[in-house]
């Protein structure tokens, strides 16, 4: 069985979207008002993964988008995690299920449930996101109002050709069958269809997807847009070694602007640190405040200090990150 988290008031931390509307409702051309965009993320990888995952797709959709995420077959910690992100306003909608329920079908009625909006997306944490691809795909919707549903990954029987050469300008590609672990499509898609377009997903076998059945049989296109995903790549936990390094194995600072190219800040402010508490084990920290370190000789920078505090107990933590040394 599922569990959904969702509220139609602002969350602590978001921002109002323009163009927001009931469900039912398509976009309004007339009025001018910039459509609304919903991102449903389906998520399975566990912490640190999960992390990343969810900051790509953060990081990859306009600020104006809402966000929301599914949680397949969570963790311990995983779940905590996502209620955190919740609470604080990151995520829209926070919904969770096992992972027989999302296997036999796209998982829109999941999304559509968590989520209203003019478009809706529906990615999961199998690929990268790169940036852009959220307008691009509207844009794409907005041009030809015949395409149903747009993809971003190609189907599996899908060859683009041989001597065909790729074309600069991003355009999406008419298919008879879609992949569906990242696609788009326009509200009125599933207002015209209404409920029943849901019962049949759940039933529907992965071979047998009801909304491209449906997209078909009223005449729209399927189509996938090219360019816009990319390889998974998980972060490794972050380093412990940054603050515990020999002072002799770090390099030299140089100038400061030179300095400051060279540092990195590991720590994000608001995020959750995989660091242990030391009065009662939680494995994340809040981190609260982040601090540039100078040589006291030069005044160059050479690292982070952090203001961290445990979740669970309150406890509040501090931890220097030392990335270059003095030359003296």
């Amino acid at each position: 069985m599922e569990r959904v988290l969702n509220e139609d008031k602002p969350t602590r931390g978001s921002k109002p979207v323009a163009g927001v509307r009931a469900a039912g409702a398509g976009v309004d051309d007339a009025s001018g008002a910039e459509p609304s965009m919903g991102v449903v993320a389906v998520v399975h990888r566990r912490l640190p993964g999960l992390r990343t995952a969810l900051r790509g797709v953060r990081e990859s959709i306009p600020p104006t988008a809402q966000l929301a995420a599914v949680a397949v077959d969570m963790g311990d910690q995983d779940a905590p995690y996502l209620l955190r992100q919740y609470l604080r306003g990151r995520l829209r909608a926070l919904g969770f299920a096992h992972s027989g329920v999302l296997e036999s079908h796209c998982g829109l009625d999941f999304a559509c449930g968590l989520m209203r909006a003019d478009y809706l997306a529906r990615v999961d944490d199998t690929f990268a996101l790169r940036p852009g691809w959220l307008e691009q795909a509207i844009a794409a919707l907005q041009e030809d109002p015949t395409i149903g549903c747009l993809s971003l990954t190609p189907p599996a029987d899908y060859h683009r050709g041989r001597g065909r050469p790729r074309t600069v300008h991003v355009e999406p590609v008419p298919v008879d069958r879609l992949d569906m672990h990242c696609f788009v499509v326009p509200h009125d898609v599933i207002a015209e269809h209404g409920s029943g377009l849901f019962s049949t997903m759940v039933v529907a076998s992965v071979g047998d997807c009801a909304l491209q059945k449906h997209l078909h049989h009223t005449g729209r296109k399927l189509a996938f847009l090219p360019g816009f995903i990319g390889p998974f790549e998980e972060d490794a936990e972050p380093l412990e070694f940054l603050s515990s390094v020999y002072e002799e194995e770090r390099p030299v600072h140089e100038s400061a602007s030179a300095a400051l190219e060279c540092l990195q800040q590991v720590y994000l402010l608001g995020e959750d640190a995989l660091l242990t508490c030391l009065s009662c084990g939680e494995t994340e920290l809040e981190v609260l405040a982040a601090r540039i370190r100078f040589c006291e000789r030069h005044q160059v920078p050479i690292g982070y200090w952090y203001e961290m505090r445990c979740p669970a107990c309150g406890e509040i933590h501090y931890k220097d990150d030392y990335q270059l040394r003095c030359p003296d």
